[in-house]
């Protein structure tokens, strides 16, 4: 639960679907209220913060994740290119190196 927040009056200060209970008494979803006035000046606290926050965390723990796989991937797409070599073709390529042979 957040702390107490001033509202001078205008539009809804939060989403519809945040959890406020108002200083005149009010508590519900913000935007599911008909009878508050949020253009009146009031006081509210959001209820759901925690839930808002750890939402906020868990949006950001997935988006590390997803660019961290995205990174193994493509290192191991590399890795995978790097191996793909044909080892009949490094072996002739030392053994011309060896010679004195240009390879082309």
């Amino acid at each position: 639960m957040s702390d107490w927040i001033k509202h001078d009056g205008g539009p809804q200060p939060v989403a519809d679907d945040v959890w406020v209970e108002r200083l005149d008494g009010g508590f519900g979803l913000a935007g599911f209220m008909p009878s508050w006035n949020w253009s009146k000046s009031t006081s509210y606290r959001i209820l759901n913060q925690h839930l808002i926050d750890a939402a906020l965390r868990r949006g950001i723990e997935l988006g590390l994740e997803a660019a961290a796989n995205a990174i193994a991937e493509k290192q191991d797409q590399d890795l995978r290119e790097i191996l793909n070599i044909d080892p009949e073709t490094i072996a002739r390529e030392a053994q011309d190196m060896g010679s004195g042979k240009e390879t082309t």
